[in-house]
C-alpha cells in the first residue's frame, strides 16, 4: 500500500513538472516566432470588368435587395450627383459593389460630364473588398 501511495505521489510530481515546463517551451517558441519576420506572399489585386449601373450609396442603402433591380432603372444621374457625399457603387450581375474613397471622386467627376450616363463599363481592381477604379466609360449603345 505504501508503494502505491508513493508511486501516485511520484507520478503527480513528475506530471506537474512536465506541465510546468510546457508553457515555458511554448512561450519560448512564441517569442522566437514573434521576433522572426514572416514572409507573406504578395497578393496581386484582381482586375475585373463590370457592365452595370452607377448608384450612390445612400439611395442604394434605402432599398431592399430584392427591389434594387427595379429601383436602379428609375434612379437618375442627377440624384446620384446630389448624394455624392455617400460614395458610389456599381450594380452589375445582380450584385452591388462599392468603390473606394479615391474612386468615388473619379466616379463623381465622370458623372459631371455632360455626355456621361449611369449605365457604364468599369475596369477596376478589387482591393480589400472594394473597387479601385482603373477606367469608366458609358456602356456602348446597342443597335
Amino acid at each position: 500500500m505504501k508503494k502505491l501511495v508513493f508511486l501516485s505521489i511520484a507520478f503527480c510530481l513528475v506530471a506537474s513538472m512536465a506541465f510546468a515546463q510546457a508553457p515555458k517551451a511554448a512561450a519560448t517558441a512564441a517569442a522566437t516566432t514573434a521576433t522572426t519576420p514572416e514572409t507573406v506572399p504578395a497578393v496581386e489585386p484582381a482586375t475585373v470588368t463590370l457592365t452595370g449601373t452607377i448608384i450612390d450609396n445612400m439611395c442604394a442603402g434605402t432599398q431592399k435587395p430584392e427591389e434594387l433591380t427595379a429601383f436602379i432603372k428609375t434612379h437618375t444621374k442627377e440624384c446620384a450627383l446630389k448624394c455624392a457625399s455617400s460614395g458610389y457603387a456599381i450594380f452589375a450581375d445582380g450584385k452591388l459593389s462599392k468603390f473606394d474613397k479615391d474612386s468615388n471622386v473619379k466616379v463623381e467627376e465622370f458623372l459631371k460630364k455632360v455626355d456621361s450616363k449611369t449605365d457604364v463599363v468599369v475596369v477596376a481592381q478589387v482591393v480589400n473588398g472594394e473597387l479601385s477604379l482603373v477606367s469608366i466609360d458609358n456602356q456602348p449603345v446597342s443597335k
